[in-house]
């Protein structure tokens, strides 16, 4: 069962990576292609997916469950937000060739709002902070908040030159430092 499961694996990530390569180099993307590139038969390719959007959905569907795994994982219930910003940019850098394109040249329209918001809803609990309070403006500043820190953090993942030890910095402040202190004490709004 197990080599099973490793052969069939092998499979489908062939051809994702064969797609991902067309779709990348914005090369005709067709089956044919596909298969060709993937070095495959016709019929694997259609045992593990009916089309091309198929495949696209399951990467991207890969990619949502890598994020949700990597947020729910022993580091952020500890909140140690050091060491979760470890993680999330070791996802990201294991998972570079998708999530530039899709996320942060949002190739991926839809996906790269559902990725970003996944963050940002996670992190809105780790500060305490509701995000639908009824008080419109609160709820527009802590939503603007939240989107312009979630982009600082994946920009700072998607940079190769920023070290490690600047991520600490840079996971401790916009978790611990800056949302608390910049929500409580400067714009005054509720957070536990």
């Amino acid at each position: 069962m197990a080599e099973y499961s490793k052969a069939r694996q092998r499979a489908i990530t062939k051809i994702e990576n064969a797609y991902w390569d067309l779709f990348i180099k914005e090369e005709k993307l067709t089956i044919t292609n596909v298969i060709e590139k993937a070095k495959v038969h016709k019929s694997t390719f259609y045992f593990y997916f009916d089309n091309l959007d198929d495949v696209l959905n399951s990467i991207k569907e890969n990619q949502i469950n890598l994020l949700e795994q990597t947020l729910n994982n022993q580091n952020r219930k500890d909140k140690e937000f050091n060491k979760l910003t470890i993680d999330l940019r070791n996802l990201f850098n294991n998972n570079r060739k998708f999530l530039i394109p899709l996320v942060m040249e949002q190739r991926g329209g839809d996906f790269a709002i559902e990725y970003r918001e996944i963050i940002k809803r996670e992190f809105a609990k780790d500060i305490g902070l509701e995000q639908t309070t009824g008080n419109q403006v609160k709820d527009d500043i802590s939503n603007a908040f939240l989107n312009g820190m979630i982009e600082i953090l994946l920009s700072t993942f998607a940079s190769e030159i920023i070290p490690l030890e600047d991520m600490y910095k840079i996971g401790f402040g916009i978790m611990e430092k800056g949302a608390r202190k910049t929500l409580k004490e400067d714009l005054f709004i509720k957070i536990q």
